[in-house]
């Protein structure tokens, strides 16, 4: 059956009289494309919801596409879509276009890009579009581009550095260089001045060489607030991943940053300090598979989660994590009137998949460096969450000790389950306790 909500401006009206501007629709499965809609030619926003997979929807486009030339806003999410029309060219006066989670539409027609018009395009979870248009750069007014979780993508248009009015773009493709010069490369981020928002780069793996990322000028892109710097790889070529991540240093104002599959050497980029990212509160590392330490996060002024997945060449955590060993040739050490404090923020720390680490050390600290205070270490730490660490032995004294620790969480940990029962008149004083998914201590406030 069909279910429909009809609303004319001003006021609602109680029956289909073609006047309407503005229609949704929610089709059960295989219910029937309503034919008067094609006539509605005043039609300016139509939704179509269909969220058991009605497959009339794709035969229904052309003609509606052919009759509903005045639409302004188009949502076609959730259809069971496999191929848009090529008289989708025809919605000239189209500013917005929803496309998302089609999850079986491999292309998108050329002449999509004859909607010049068009602001928003959003794309997010069509998991198996294989590529974008070549013309989109034809697109001027495109605001918006959101085209999250598009995974069957490789690589993207030449065409989108000519997008420079683009305030979102979910995420950016780096392509192996088998397309020659008809990609969008890093460097051509520059174009893209005034992006805004939460951005992803992916395939950094195939980069070839840090010319490219030295072009991008991701510092000076002051409206992003959160970065994904992912440098997984679609061929086996290598390139020189620890400088092609120092040259994408992100902007002062960055709040969450996510580094994802990085190859290189352990050689942690100069600006991962409290100078140069003294805003970021969220922090991912993950499957960075050749690094045996862990940055110097402890630093961070304002770090309030921290997430670190698959870290399979660390097999301990010591002061280095904290930030508070002394540099080779450090002479100074910080006055009195500004003592450290490793983490001072941090609220919610997990460990996840950590196969190969063993130990996690307790820190003599000289009080030269930290402050004379009894909770140096975290202070305001809320969450401990370690996962699938299956030989580590042991917590250090430091977190024990913490009045702030509301939830420790250990699942899969057989060594350290072992510990926590052994210790438990320590560990006990933590309100809520979980292990192995059952909770063996919690609080009723």
């Amino acid at each position: 059956m069909l279910a429909m909500e009809v609303v004319k401006e001003p006021s609602r009206i109680d029956s289909y009289n073609g006047n309407f501007r503005h229609l949704v629709m929610v089709l059960e499965k295989e219910s029937p494309f309503p034919s008067y809609i094609c006539n509605v030619e005043k039609l300016r926003s139509l939704l179509i919801k269909s969220y058991n997979k009605n497959s009339l929807i794709s035969g229904a486009l052309p003609k509606l596409f052919d009759q509903l030339k005045c639409l302004r806003s188009l949502d076609l999410s959730w259809g069971s879509i496999k191929e848009i029309p090529k008289g989708i060219g025809k919605l000239i006066n189209l500013r917005y276009l929803k496309l998302s989670n089609n999850h079986d539409l491999l292309e998108l027609p050329e002449t999509l890009c004859d909607l010049y018009n068009l602001q928003t395009l959003d794309l997010t979870q069509c998991r198996s579009l294989l590529k974008l248009p070549s013309g989109i750069g034809k697109l001027m007014n495109l605001r918006h581009l959101d085209n999250w979780e598009t995974f069957g993508l490789r690589s993207m248009p030449k065409g989108m550095r000519r997008l420079t009015g683009l305030r979102s773009l979910k995420e950016v493709v780096v392509s192996d260089g088998s397309n020659g010069n008809k990609t969008f490369t890093l460097g051509d981020l520059a174009n893209l001045s005034y992006l805004l928002g939460d951005l992803k780069i992916r395939g950094l793996g195939n980069a070839g060489d840090v010319t490219e990322a030295r072009k991008a000028k991701l510092h000076s892109k002051k409206d992003l607030f959160g970065l994904t710097l992912n440098f997984d790889s679609s061929t086996a070529r290598m390139c020189d991943e620890d400088t092609i991540l120092e040259a994408l240093q992100p902007p002062g104002n960055m709040e969450r940053l996510d580094i994802r599959c990085f190859n290189g050497p352990i050689l942690f980029p100069s600006w991962l300090n409290s100078s140069a990212l003294a805003q970021l509160r969220h922090v991912t590392l993950g499957n960075c598979r050749n690094w045996t330490l862990l940055p110097p996060l402890g630093e961070l002024p304002s770090l309030e989660s921290l997430q670190i997945l698959n870290m399979n060449g660390v097999k301990k955590v010591g002061e280095e994590f904290l930030g508070l060993r002394k540099e080779e040739g450090q002479t100074s050490t910080p006055s009195s009137s500004s003592p450290m404090i490793a983490f001072p923020n941090l609220k919610s720390l997990r460990f996840s998949n950590m196969v190969k680490w063993k130990h996690w050390i307790n820190c003599e600290i000289p009080s030269t460096r930290v402050a004379e205070m009894d909770n140096a270490i975290m202070p305001r730490l809320q969450s401990l969450d370690l996962q699938r660490c299956g030989m580590l032995k042991a917590l250090p004294h430091y977190l024990l000790g913490l009045t702030s620790l509301k939830e420790l969480s250990v699942d899969w940990c057989p060594v350290l389950v072992e510990y926590c029962q052994k210790e438990w008149s320590n560990i006990s004083r933590i309100p809520n306790i979980r292990l192995d998914g059952v909770y063996v201590q919690r609080s009723s406030h």
